[in-house]
Parts: C-alpha cells; sequence; structure tokens
C-alpha cells in the first residue's frame, strides 16, 4: 500500500460529512465550512507543541492507573479541547444561528480529528510491523471512533462560543467536552474489559450534544433566530 491511499481514507469522514451538511441542512455556506476548517487548523500548531513539552515531563512521573488518566485528560482533553475552543473564537456567528454554529464546528473538529490521524497513520508505516491490514484496522477504528469524538467535543465547543458571544455561557458543554475526551483516550489505550468504557465516553457525548444542543436551539428562541 502506497503513502497516499492510508492518508485518504482519513480524511473520507470530513469529506462525507463536508458534502452532506451541504446536502441536507438548509441554510449551510461552503464559505463558512471552509472558514470553520482553516480556523481550526490554527490550533494544530500550539496543540502539538504543548502536548509535546507536557508529555515529556509527565512521561518522567512514576505511571500508576490515576496518573495515566491524569496523563490523557491533560494533553488529550484539556490541551486539545481548551485550544480548539479559543480558535473558535474566531468564527463569526453574527449571522449563524445555533444550529449551524454546531455543525461548522462539528466539521471544524473532524477536520482537525482527520489531520491527527494521518499524524498517526504516518507513525505506523515507518514500522514495518504496522502495514497491510493492521495499518487498515487502524484507519478504521480511528475514522469511527476518535475523529467522531474530535467532531462532537468540537460541538459542543461551538455551542459554548455561541452562548458566550450571546452573553448565555454554557460552561457544562466545555467540561463535557475536556473530560469525555480525555477518558475516551483514557480508556482507549486499557486492556479489555475496561476498553469498553472508550463507547460508553461516546454514548455519553452524544448525550450531552443533545442536552446542549436543545438550549442553544432554546438560546436561538429567545434571539429570535429561529
Amino acid at each position: 500500500m502506497d503513502i497516499y491511499a492510508p492518508i485518504i481514507l482519513c480524511f473520507i469522514p470530513f469529506i462525507a460529512i463536508f458534502l452532506l451538511l451541504k446536502v441536507l441542512v438548509d441554510g449551510i455556506s461552503i464559505i463558512r465550512e471552509l472558514l470553520a476548517c482553516a480556523i481550526v487548523l490554527i490550533a494544530l500548531i500550539p496543540i502539538v507543541i504543548l502536548q509535546y513539552f507536557c508529555g515529556q515531563w509527565l512521561t518522567l512521573v512514576n505511571r500508576n492507573l490515576l496518573l495515566i488518566m491524569l496523563y490523557a485528560l491533560v494533553l488529550n482533553g484539556l490541551i486539545e479541547e481548551g485550544i480548539k475552543c479559543v480558535v473558535l473564537f474566531l468564527f463569526p456567528v453574527k449571522k449563524v444561528n445555533a444550529k449551524h454554529m454546531y455543525f461548522y464546528a462539528l466539521l471544524a473538529g473532524i477536520f482537525l480529528g482527520s489531520f491527527e490521524s494521518v499524524i498517526y497513520v504516518l507513525r505506523a508505516i515507518q514500522n514495518a510491523n504496522s502495514r497491510g491490514e493492521l495499518l487498515l484496522h487502524m484507519i478504521y477504528v480511528r475514522n469511527f471512533t476518535s475523529i467522531l469524538i474530535h467532531g462532537f467535543c468540537a460541538g459542543l465547543l461551538g455551542l459554548f462560543v455561541y452562548g458566550m458571544k450571546n452573553k448565555k455561557p454554557m460552561w457544562g458543554a466545555v467540561v463535557a467536552a475536556v473530560l469525555l475526551h480525555g477518558l475516551y483516550d483514557f480508556f482507549a489505550v486499557m486492556p479489555a474489559p475496561l476498553s469498553y468504557f472508550a463507547y460508553v465516553t461516546i454514548a455519553l457525548l452524544l448525550l450531552e450534544n443533545r442536552i446542549y444542543y436543545m438550549k442553544a436551539k432554546a438560546l436561538d428562541q429567545e434571539l429570535g433566530k429561529v
């Protein structure tokens, strides 16, 4: 398998969601979709830098189960979601309602998650043992779990940013994004049966998305944007 095919596979979820949003959701703008993706790319470099230096420090600490969880919460939860949240404030919401803001942020998260998958895939390709079916399995798992985690966490952050800009912050959305992303990564690296809890975090994340999406829709009613 050449290097290009695995990279393309990593972006299939992004391409599919990009097109489906435009087709299925009224009022979605391709320009704003691209803008959201361009904005979230700003987060990539600071995320990589902070994760590198914080990861170096945390690896020096004696590792136990609690510290491994802290590692996941800090590196994958706090750093990734915190920086994504900051850059999403660059997205203009003046002519955007809650539904559109949610989907733009979700798409941006999937876009960033696809880039992260490429990094993992390139590392795997360098490993002579990670080829063929094993590599395809890794791409499949990341496409249907990790990339979606990035998307739905970004959706929560988008709703938080939307609320903040309309003077109705939903702090629980940020907390849920940080905690559930961190917990997903923690359980995902654990052996069975602990690893099964990663799917529980995905279910909880979907529930949180539903809860805060409805709160944001209620905010739109107050603002007269419905």
